[in-house]
């Protein structure tokens, strides 16, 4: 090799510095110049084949896509996963597949974060629907901080089972059982309408449409100011989405050009509008939690009493099912976030920017709402404070998550009989082979962050307490649950969990358990004394899972009032 003179090696550094090299790769995938003169826009998109909240995006990215390229830039698709236990062909007894359903928020979280960090782009739109989609996508946007709007795909139209309106399976499910088990209906013509029921539960693309975690997750969205008006409620074959879809690529290139960066959006103040969205609504627990996370992840100062407080002073408004009678198309059709947001005006924060640069206070002005009863007044709600609450006492010192609208007030003052389960599957059979009675409270631990580990769902377990009629039985866990859960009363997300040492392993068959929403207190009748040395003699049980990404939740995993999340920031 000949040897280079200090003069030449300077001159050569030179010229390197001014190639630029990743052309090389975009000329390789279609773009010419002209593309990359322009700012790129990366879309982040959790399209997927089966998946009904997600199967209409890749029709939604290519209108975001004419609206950037119209308003000047270059955009650029990437996927993100975005798998639904509903898929999951398994066994009802199953308790595995949803350990790994909150740890897919934050694969996507990384994979935006991966992805962007080599694309380097200008600007982001997140294309997503579901429970921990949205989410995953909230936590990936806030560790890029670029100019970064959302696009949901908003909830699906319901369909209708002998005159009553579907929006879950199990609304089906459940009534066609009790129906067989009181001989209205037999076994083969419950089987029938059940295929029959299969294609058109829904009917069309999108979220179901009740007030489960995804459609929590799109309001908390719109509430933040990180999506159009309306975008959050829209239903997935509705017109209007095409209209928002090409609307959202004009409204990145102006965020670029005005350099109206996230997190100048995504702040304490509009955190706090999102959580009492989400209280006026009584939305999904689940949605809770993972604002908290958000929250946490950003080094924003929120605590479960923060939660708790405003709560307090949040009135529940909006009768959403499963909580009332009313569908998320109902609650579109009477106006949506942005007339829900009308009505909490004295408690919201008016001057957060929203994605169009505006304030909050200028996306309300002039709102009405077009139906009373869907979304009532503050001077008239349904419970003077929120759908959900904060409940601490000697079984959760840090904290845990009711949501007592679904059961009502009858069952909100309990007092039970411990039955203690440590898997899922023991509680599912514990019900089945008549363990657990009328005035029980369930104990359910060992499925939170690190215990589960991955902090899995006790859905089916309140589902199959409600098919069997057994709907004056408590259940206390330490797991999540899903917005769709109705039926019992449940206290869940309970922390610390039992796996590592939380007064919830101290528990024993028999104790009593007390839950009160008047006192906003879970407890077990015991002095300390006899909840610490029964914690001495405690000794966690030994993983399930011992390989691929549930490792790290085992391992590393906070607890709920911490956020219930990988760490990824030192």
């Amino acid at each position: 090799m000949v040897k280079l003179t200090s003069e030449q090696i300077s001159k050569a550094q030179k010229i390197l510095n001014k190639i630029e090299a990743h052309r090389f790769y975009w000329k390789a995938s279609g773009y010419i110049d002209k593309d990359l003169e322009k700012p790129i826009i990366a879309i982040a998109n959790s399209m997927q084949d089966a998946g009904v909240g997600h199967v209409h995006l890749r029709e939604l990215a290519r209108h975001v896509k004419e609206g950037v390229y119209a308003a000047g830039g270059t955009p650029i698709e990437f996927n993100v996963i975005g798998p639904c236990a509903g898929y999951a062909k398994s066994p009802a007894t199953d308790d595995i597949t949803l350990l790994y359903d909150l740890p897919q928020r934050e694969a996507i979280a990384d994979s935006i974060e991966i992805q962007m960090m080599n694309y380097r782009a200008d600007g982001l739109v997140c294309i997503g629907t579901c429970d921990k989609i949205v989410p995953g996508m909230w936590l990936g946007a806030a560790r890029l901080n670029l100019p970064t709007i959302f696009l949901l795909g908003g909830p699906a139209t319901p369909g209708k089972w002998r005159d009553a309106e579907i929006v879950f399976p199990t609304n089906i499910i459940i009534k066609g059982l009790n129906m067989v088990l009181s001989g209205e209906l037999k076994e083969e013509e419950f089987f029938e309408e059940i295929n029959n029921m299969e294609s058109c539960w829904i009917t069309g693309c999108g979220a179901c449409p009740e007030l489960t975690t995804a459609n929590t997750t799109m309001i908390a969205t719109e509430a933040m100011g990180l999506c159009l008006p309306g975008v959050s409620t829209t239903p997935g074959n509705d017109m209007e989405k095409i209209r928002q879809s090409r609307e959202t690529g004009h409204v990145i290139m102006d965020m670029v050009k005005s350099k109206l960066k996230l997190k100048k959006l995504m702040t304490k103040q509009s955190i706090s509008n999102a959580f009492r969205c989400i209280m006026a609504v009584s939305g999904s627990t689940n949605g809770i939690l993972h604002l908290l996370s958000l929250a946490k992840s950003m080094n924003i100062d929120f605590t479960v009493d923060t939660i708790q407080q405003i709560s307090e002073t949040t009135p529940y408004i909006s009768p959403l099912r499963p909580s009332g009678p009313y569908s998320m198309v109902d609650f579109h059709h009477a106006g949506g976030v942005m007339s829900l947001m009308a009505r909490l005006k004295p408690v919201l924060n008016l001057n957060c920017l929203t994605v169009k640069g505006v304030e909050l206070s200028d996306n309300l002005h002039n709102v009405q709402v077009k139906d009373s009863q869907i979304i009532r007044s503050l001077e008239d709600p349904i419970f003077p404070t929120g759908g959900i609450v904060v409940l601490k006492g000697n079984l959760a010192p840090k904290g845990s998550l009711l949501r007592h609208t679904v059961v009502g007030s009858k069952l909100a003052e309990f007092t039970g009989s411990a039955k203690c389960f440590d898997t899922q599957i023991n509680a599912l059979m514990g019900i089945l082979q008549g363990k657990v009675q009328s005035g029980d409270v369930m104990v359910i631990r060992y499925q939170g962050p690190r215990g589960g580990p991955g902090f899995s769902e006790n859905f089916k377990i309140v589902l199959l307490l409600d098919a069997l009629g057994l709907n004056d039985v408590a259940v206390v866990a330490d797991s999540r649950f899903s917005g769709a859960t109705e039926g019992a009363l449940y206290v869940g997300y309970v922390s610390p969990e039992a796996y590592v040492g939380g007064p919830l392993a101290a528990v024993k068959d028999g104790d009593s358990i007390t839950i009160s929403l008047k006192n906003k207190r879970v407890d077990v009748k015991l002095d300390e004394s006899e909840i610490a040395q029964r914690l001495k003699e405690f000794v966690p049980p030994k993983p399930r899972i011992k390989e691929g990404v549930l490792v790290a939740w085992h391992q590393n995993a906070t607890q709920f009032h911490e956020g219930a999340m990988l760490k990824r920031h030192l």
